[in-house]
């Protein structure tokens, strides 16, 4: 079942519920006719996160149609896709390589909020504030939290913020908290500023402490450890205190 609201006068919320078939894309199809018809939506913010299957029928109206539910999707500013599927996930992020000039994003179903503020016009960046600084109560020490999606936008922000706040502290321990991250786009990785931005930050740390990573960011990030001057060590979530005391040390 397919259900569609509007959010405001440049936005709709479209949410897939249980099975999407037929009368659903026909629904979705004539959506998208109307839409167009009016010169676009706008923004649009599509939840599949309680959807179950999708019927053979409602796949062969879209294909029937794909010309129009193209044209549809260009005309659109801004996608959020909400799924808990990571299936769902990566095919919307799949998409999302495929159209270029779209402004794509992909949450979480916990990331529900961003995802309807990105929406709305209410954020800048898609997964603006997932990095934020924290205060933890030790002069010496810088500290950061991670909770949600790093995409490029937001890499770059944080780098910037960071530097610039290592430059005002004078600080060379760091610790960064992870809670709930949700990955990386790709597309950071071909950023200039969060390459070398990340360079210029190991080269001012004599120790930088990971919290709450998963393994395999904790172990390369102590591999990468081996190439710079700073000490680089992973700690768990419920480790903050050793973190702390191992960077006062």
């Amino acid at each position: 079942m397919i259900e569609i609201e509007r959010l405001s006068g440049s936005a709709h919320r479209m949410v897939v519920i249980a099975q999407f078939d037929q009368s659903d894309a026909e629904k979705l199809v004539a959506f998208a006719r109307e839409r167009l018809d009016a010169g676009g939506c706008g923004n649009l913010l599509i939840d599949v996160t309680s959807v179950s299957d999708f019927t053979f029928s409602a796949v062969a109206i879209e294909m029937a149609h794909v010309p129009t539910l193209v044209k549809f999707i260009y005309s659109l500013g801004r996608i959020a896709v909400i799924s808990d599927d990571a299936w769902v996930r990566t095919g919307a992020r799949l998409e999302s390589a495929l159209l270029p000039g779209v402004a794509y994003a992909v949450y979480d179903d916990d990331e529900a909020d961003a995802a309807r503020a990105w929406v709305l016009g209410e954020s800048e960046g898609a997964h603006a504030g997932a990095v934020s600084e924290i205060e933890i109560g030790k002069p010496g020490i810088l500290a950061f939290e991670l909770a949600g999606r790093l995409d490029r936008e937001e890499s770059e922000r944080a780098i910037a913020l960071v530097r610039k706040r290592l430059d005002e502290t004078g600080s060379s321990r760091f610790m960064l908290v992870i809670r709930n991250w949700h990955g990386f786009d790709l597309d950071r990785l071909a950023s200039r500023e969060v390459f070398s931005g990340k360079l210029e930050v190991a080269r001012k740390l004599e120790r930088y402490a990971i919290v709450g990573a998963p393994k395999w960011v904790g172990k390369y990030a102590e591999f990468t450890g081996l190439f710079v001057d700073g000490e680089i060590k992973a700690f768990d979530l419920d480790q903050q205190d050793d973190a702390i005391a191992w960077l006062e040390s």
